[in-house]
């Protein structure tokens, strides 16, 4: 059971789609859903049209806990670190003497949530579940904890350690 509260990016939710089967990620993630699983109204939106088995994942989540999905106009403030946070990082990120793609670089240009990702991982304290370039370099120089979705599965317990005297059971 995770003792750290985490925001999911839907880059992180579809990769665990990939990797594991639908039915035990929702059961691991509602076991681990105690007021610890954030996920923004952006992310949800972007789910919606991207894949049909992180979608339904997703729509779990807040059914078992409506204070999982994150609204920008409830939590105070988080508008205006979102608008910050995309107008520092959405064109270009620069990291000491050199530049990164920022945000906007991806096919989804200005529609892309990273910025409101990033925002709300800051300004809920938690930790942020991306393995996207420009959103863990963000996350370090907005001094915000940005682990992988590989960790993230790991710390929930969603892996299948092989056993020396035969194999162990698909998760």
């Amino acid at each position: 059971m995770p003792e750290a509260s985490y925001v999911l990016d839907s880059t992180a939710v579809i990769d665990l789609c990939l990797h594991f089967r639908t039915a035990a990620i929702r059961r691991k993630l509602l076991l681990a859903q105690e007021s610890c699983l954030k996920i923004p109204e952006g992310v949800a939106r972007e789910l919606k049209r991207k894949s049909d088995n992180a979608n339904r994942i997703v729509k779990a989540l807040v059914a078992q806990c409506p204070d999982s999905l994150v609204q920008i106009a409830r939590v105070p403030n988080l508008g205006e670190e979102t608008a910050r946070i995309e107008r520092l990082h959405g064109e270009k990120i620069r990291v000491g003497t050199r530049q990164y793609a920022g945000f906007w670089s991806t096919a989804h240009g200005k529609k892309a949530v990273d910025g409101q990702v990033v925002g709300t991982a800051k300004k809920l304290k938690c930790t942020l579940v991306s393995d996207d370039g420009a959103v863990r370099l963000a996350c370090m120089l907005e001094n915000v904890p940005c682990i992988g979705w590989s960790e993230f599965a790991r710390v929930v317990g969603l892996f299948t350690q092989l056993s020396l005297f035969g194999e162990a059971g698909k998760t």
